[in-house]
């Protein structure tokens, strides 16, 4: 286990505690409709980001970088200005950054199988090298604010039922089960955070900090994110 997988594991373990402090403060009633509302809030958040991601992709972020590298490249004859002009054309698009990407054996790669075409170039960069760490990062920052606006709402509805607290009956248990509730809210939030890290993973970003082989290493963690991610991975 390397230094940035004992972070993982540290991180988790103080979500949880705090979440067992909060639920048992708050009481059953709060800390359980806040659980429900979260998990409802990760599904629609999921659904929400998947579908507006791959729509803003595919009508506004597409055709502008098919037709920033088409452009850039009308005056490709070798390749350095390939690379030249796939760089430039990246930089010039909006909320893309040019570090994330290296053209050096793509270019090589593509003038080998379809010579200096610069629509077939662009397709195939698009199709094959931005598209894949583009849209997950769309995806990532719309599932963010998602879930910020929803589950905004539940901690307003949860708000309302700390009325129940005042019932004698369930008072005398109420720390109690808000404490165990707590582990499920804290196991949700924990899922939130694996969503998250899952998106930034498939977008190839900073590998030596977000990927699946340090986060296979962790003791707690690696369930929560396997569980969710769906990979497997080796006990």
């Amino acid at each position: 286990m390397n230094f940035v997988s004992i972070i993982y594991d540290a991180i988790a373990i103080f979500i949880i505690i705090n979440c067992i402090k909060n639920g048992a403060k708050n009481g059953f009633a709060k800390t359980a409709i806040q659980t429900v509302g979260y998990i409802c809030s990760i599904i629609a958040a999921i659904v929400i980001s998947s579908i507006c991601a791959s729509l803003i992709y595919s009508t506004a972020i597409q055709p502008a970088v098919i037709s920033g590298i088409e452009e850039s490249l009308s005056n490709a004859v070798d390749t350095e200005s390939v690379i030249k002009g796939l760089t430039e054309a990246v930089e010039n698009l909006p909320a893309i950054s040019h570090i994330l990407f290296n053209f050096e054996g793509v270019a090589e790669n593509l003038i080998a199988s379809v010579g200096f075409d610069g629509a077939a170039i662009a397709s195939a960069v698009e199709e094959n090298v931005i598209r894949p760490v583009a849209e997950p990062i769309l995806e990532t920052v719309i599932f963010a604010i998602s879930l910020i606006v929803l589950i905004t709402v539940v901690s307003i509805v949860a708000k309302g039922s700390k009325v129940v607290n005042e019932v004698p009956l369930i008072g005398k248990f109420n720390s109690f089960f808000g404490g165990v509730f707590g582990v499920v809210n804290g196991a949700v939030e924990l899922c939130v955070g694996a969503v998250i890290l899952d998106l930034v993973i498939s977008a190839g970003l900073f590998p030596e900090y977000f990927s699946e082989e340090i986060i296979s290493e962790t003791w707690i963690f690696k369930w929560i994110y396997f569980a969710v991610s769906g990979d497997t991975f080796s006990i």
